[in-house]
């Protein structure tokens, strides 16, 4: 959960915005994590955080006479809805994303697909001149696949996660 150290602050600074601190605080969340409920629960605990100060700052301490009593009816409707929109859009970031990172003759791409003809298609690329897949099984929610390939070796681990498939494909060179 190294997000919460960017999220909490990036809340608690934009969280006065209605509704765009939420989407910025779930865009810094969904990026910077890489598992789906990591994101969720730091989007989630950022949204917790700067709604609860911002609750206690608008009824506790300011005043708008004009609004009266419906200050902080307005400023929980408001913060809830933030909160939404933040864990919305750190599960869609996360949940869409495709990392790549690379090291001197290696490259490591993480995504995560729905279903077995999703996983199927975005490796398809990759595959051209494979030889057959070599299945490892580590337990019901684990597959390793890896195939040698033309001056290469393709190999991906397929991890259930929730509902999804979380995706990490490996490209090794000779």
């Amino acid at each position: 959960m190294q997000s919460i150290k960017y999220s909490i602050p990036v809340a608690l600074l934009t969280w006065w915005i209605p509704f765009l601190g939420g989407l910025i605080t779930g865009l810094v969340s969904g990026f910077a994590e890489r598992k789906i409920s990591h994101s969720i629960i730091s989007s989630a605990t950022a949204s917790i955080i700067a709604s609860a100060l911002y609750i206690l700052l608008f009824v506790k301490i300011v005043e708008i006479p004009i609004l009266g009593n419906f200050l902080p009816v307005i400023t929980v409707i408001l913060c809830s809805v933030s909160s939404v929109i933040s864990i919305i859009t750190a599960y869609f970031i996360s949940s869409n994303i495709v990392r790549f990172s690379s090291e001197e003759n290696s490259a490591k791409i993480e995504f995560y697909a729905k279903n077995q003809e999703e996983i199927e298609e975005k490796i398809k690329p990759y595959e051209n001149g494979c030889s057959d897949p070599q299945y490892s099984f580590y337990g019901e929610d684990k597959v390793v696949v890896t195939r040698k390939c033309n001056g290469f070796t393709l190999k991906y681990e397929i991890v259930k996660e929730g509902r999804r498939y979380k995706v990490s494909l490996y490209l090794e060179g000779a």
